[in-house]
């Protein structure tokens, strides 16, 4: 059987995309972030070694000596940023964005509070295969790469971080790889399907896989220093403390602003009573005055 043999250099790209408590993809208008803006990620096995049984016979020769094999249990991953990446950050370690006045993020704070095991990270990364031509009989290859995707990550926290005369790098660290991740195929094209075209993962990810690492000749998505939304918009919010957005499944909007601009049918109409708000995807709250959305909760 042919198979296809490659050399990996480099980290490109790197996504990170947001996850609930359960390893299932959160559904937000800031889900993921594509960044070439890394130092080095550094994967540490976590591996259970088997426990020696050892037994003497009265005579001082071996009776029993049995160590089954080791097992693996995932990996230990650390993330070394080249500045700051606001989203990111709180992405990887559950921790708070900073905004300026205009619902920009601008930082991120850091709590003792914080669930680890509230939400995670899917972490996908794209490395280049070096001297490795686009077939020419595959007319919808964009180029060469190696693939590979951690599913299910939790528990990051930052690192130390040395002030000095150079560079201020940051670390998140002991983030560690989860079974039972609800990723499926996945939401991007990340490899070639039927007919040569570009679509999701062609199996699933199973409840036991930590990562999956593979050729492709779909390109990686474009980095920058903004966040992409997934899911569907919510149209409407019921009046509460706090209100439900409406339909059933999706999500709020990202900031006052997106507040206004979506402008998403309040019920009731009317203006709401003492109180009530709804929860916006930055945290904070607004509500309807009967003529508008304003920030802050009904008084």
């Amino acid at each position: 059987m042919d198979q296809k043999c490659y050399n990996l250099v480099r980290g490109t790209v790197m996504r990170l995309t947001r996850l609930d408590r359960c390893g299932r993809i959160d559904e937000s208008a800031c889900s993921s972030v594509t960044t070439d803006g890394f130092i080095e990620i550094a994967m540490t096995s976590r591996v259970t070694e088997g426990e020696a049984i050892t037994v003497t016979k009265a005579n001082g020769k071996t009776c029993i000596n049995d160590t089954p094999p080791s097992t693996w249990d995932g990996w230990s991953v650390n993330i070394t940023f080249c500045g700051v990446d606001p989203l990111a950050f709180t992405m990887v370690t559950g921790q708070d964005v900073v905004y300026d006045k205009d619902g920009v993020p601008i930082g991120f704070s850091l709590r003792d509070d914080v669930d680890l095991a509230g939400s995670g990270v899917a972490l996908e990364l794209w490395s280049d295969v070096p001297a490795d031509a686009c077939d020419p009989n595959d007319l919808n290859a964009a180029g060469s790469w190696g693939y590979s995707i951690i599913p299910f990550l939790q528990g990051g926290v930052l690192a130390d971080r040395t002030i000095a005369n150079a560079s201020i790098d940051f670390t998140v660290q002991n983030m560690q790889s989860r079974a039972g991740s609800g990723w499926g195929v996945g939401p991007y094209n990340v490899m070639l399907g039927a007919g040569d075209v570009a679509g999701p993962l062609l199996a699933p990810i199973g409840l036991r896989e930590h990562e999956r690492l593979f050729f492709t000749s779909v390109a990686p998505p474009t980095p920058g220093c903004s966040c992409m939304a997934y899911g569907s918009a919510a149209t409407g919010a019921d009046e509460g403390a706090p209100g439900t957005w409406t339909p059933t499944d999706t999500y709020a909007p990202f900031s006052y602003d997106d507040l206004v601009t979506s402008d998403p049918t309040a019920s009731p109409a009317s203006a709401w009573g003492s109180g009530s708000y709804v929860v916006l995807g930055d945290n904070t709250s607004a509500y309807w005055d009967g003529t508008a959305w304003q920030e802050g909760v009904a008084p």
